[in-house]
């Protein structure tokens, strides 16, 4: 199955790469050199909407996470997905159904991001048990943002604390994309590579 960018599918993939941990180090420094610096305000409210995101994530409130994604990035991952875990288009009915709760992609459309996220997350937990603990105290440092046409990119440190004792957290650099949607900052859900 593909690995997502999405930060949801970020903590959870990032679970299975914790056989070889980082140290977790303070935040880098980052120097952007491309797009241009937000405004104050705009700073404010991106990084209030992704550590909101986080924090919703951490509370497992499922449902307010998904409405904080950007709706036709969540809908146009589902085909990927869905066809990244079936055999044949016959399975895929049977994979949606498991993944998003319902088996059509009529259904799906008609389901709010709070309901589909949260079916995706708790098939996501399903197959990853111990991730509900690790997820509740990741932590996430928000680095630089700058925006580049219509989006925000956010460059963000995200640490995550290892399942057992006497590992060491595992410590990852990565970038969100968001944008503004009815006036307000939506995350962008994409699958890695798109």
């Amino acid at each position: 199955m593909h690995r997502l960018t999405a930060f949801a599918f970020l903590v959870v993939a990032a679970l299975s790469t914790l056989a070889s941990p980082a140290a977790a180090d303070p935040a880098i420094k980052v120097t952007p050199t491309q797009g241009t610096a937000l405004s104050e305000k705009e700073d404010k409210e991106v990084r209030k909407a992704l550590l909101g995101y986080l924090d919703a994530l951490k509370a497992r409130d499922f449902a307010k996470a998904g409405e904080m994604l950007e709706r036709e990035s969540l809908i146009t991952a589902t085909g990927p997905l869905v066809s990244a875990v079936a055999a044949d288009s016959l399975s895929a009915l049977v994979v949606r159904k498991k993944i998003f709760g319902v088996s059509t992609q009529d259904s799906l459309l008609k389901r709010t991001n709070g309901q589909l996220f949260t079916s995706l997350m708790g098939y996501l937990l399903e197959l990853s048990p111990g991730a509900g603990q690790i997820l509740e105290n990741a932590e996430i440092e928000v680095l630089a943002a700058r925006k580049m046409g219509d989006k925000v990119h956010i460059a963000y440190q995200l640490t995550l604390p290892t399942a057992g004792e006497g590992g060491m957290p595992f410590t990852q650099v990565t970038a969100q994309q968001m944008r503004k949607v009815d006036g307000k900052w939506r995350i962008l859900f994409r699958l890695e590579g798109s």
